[in-house]
This record gives structure tokens, sequence and C-alpha cells, in this order.
């Protein structure tokens, strides 16, 4: 399910935040936030595993982009169940 992100990935852009990056992920997101599978954090680590970005690697600066796009689909899925959406 997260290889859905490939695509979003491949951008050089998608750890910059840019608003056209923030509008990518959030399409692919939609596409699976609603499966009952879906973890977030499971979605971090395929980033971190598929980009070579260690956990241990405070300094890597793509480190915190992961950080954030994992939050932000925390965020999304809470407001999903919350609302039960």
């Amino acid at each position: 399910m997260y290889e859905a992100f490939d695509n979003f990935l491949e951008i050089d852009t998608w750890h910059t935040h840019h608003p056209s990056d923030e509008a990518r992920f959030f399409v692919v997101l939609e596409t699976v936030v609603k499966n009952p599978k879906f973890n977030p954090d499971e979605l971090g680590a395929y980033i971190r595993q598929k980009k070579h970005i260690s956990r241990d690697d405070e300094a890597n600066p793509f480190s915190p982009a992961v950080d954030e796009y994992v939050a932000q689909a925390w965020a999304v899925k809470d407001y999903l169940r919350a609302n039960r959406l």
C-alpha cells in the first residue's frame, strides 16, 4: 500500500514542503488513509527505507520532512476517525 507514495518520493523536492509537494502528498494520502491497515508510522518507515534515511541520523536534512509527513498523516487519520468519516 505504501508504494502508492513512490511517485511522490521520486520528485526531487518532496522533502521541501513546497505547496505543490504537499498537495501531491495529500492526493496520494487520500487513496490509502481510509484503509484500516494504513499506519502513518509504517509510512514513515517505508519512506526512510525507500530513501535510505536512518531514523538515528538527526542531521539528515530529509529526516524532519519524514517526521512532518508522518504527523500530517496521523492528523488526517485521527480526524477521519474522530468524525467517523
